[in-house]
């Protein structure tokens, strides 16, 4: 018997995201506990335009995203958010001799909010990035990263032997070249993206769509600028263009 639903709302292969709203009501009616897993993209949800990703979240048991991989919080740093945190408690809490305090009725003990005992003061760097910068520098920072994906994907589609493979999904896309001997198009691919991750100036990353190699386009570090990412165009063709000459 399923006992409950994890909805994905930016996937990190390609940003798929399910449609939660018809998720959740289908869990609602097998009494199913819903979880979204929005890793990455769970960042994005500052900005009101992207928010009908999250079209029926509210309904959901639990949500997490990673504010370290967007928001820019140095590493490690997850958000956790509960409509009932005391299911959470009554899994995970333990009750030794030893960890029974004084006045514990008043006091959040978030040891029994997670596996480990002992946890980082993760909060605080969060706090910090939101006292610096300020969610207007935030927003902006989110809404370019978005904006300078679609430039590039649709630059790449315009160039010849490029191919996008999934559109852009807030920030990401994946994309692949068509070398002339379209049974090496998974060898290509993957020489391809070791190739520029050797040379140094950007980094990408691979995935597999319907089992064939694709190749990764996240606009997503903290201190990404315009410029970077028209160069990565630039390398990307260049490099491309030398790896095809060798096939």
């Amino acid at each position: 018997l399923p006992a409950g639903l994890i909805c994905v709302s930016g996937a990190t292969g390609a940003g798929s995201c399910d449609d939660l709203s018809s998720l959740i009501k289908v869990a609602q009616e097998h009494n199913l506990y819903v979880h979204v897993d929005a890793a990455w993209a769970g960042s994005a949800m500052i900005c009101d335009e992207y928010r009908y990703l999250w079209d029926g979240v509210q309904h959901a048991d639990s949500v997490v995203f990673n504010p370290h991989k967007w928001l820019g919080v140095q590493f490690d740093c997850s958000a956790h958010f509960l409509r009932s945190p005391s299911e959470l408690v009554r899994t995970l809490a333990i009750s030794p001799e030893y960890l029974k305090t004084p006045g514990k009725t008043d006091v959040i003990n978030f040891s029994e909010w997670s596996i480990p005992l002992g946890r980082r003061f993760r909060a605080l760097k969060l706090w910090f990035l939101l006292r610096v910068y300020g969610l207007k520098v935030l927003r902006s920072k989110i809404r370019n990263h978005v904006k300078w994906s679609e430039v590039i994907a649709e630059k790449l589609e315009k160039t010849k032997n490029f191919e996008i493979v999934t559109t852009p999904i807030l920030s990401l896309f994946t994309f692949r070249y068509l070398p002339e001997d379209s049974s090496r198009i998974n060898e290509f691919n993957e020489k391809l993206v070791e190739l520029i991750n050797k040379d140094g100036r950007i980094y990408l990353t691979q995935s597999l769509i319907e089992d064939k190699k694709v190749i990764r386009f996240q606009v997503g570090q903290f201190a990404t600028f315009k410029e970077d990412v028209d160069e990565a165009y630039v390398v990307i063709c260049e490099l491309a263009e030398k790896l095809s000459i060798k096939f």
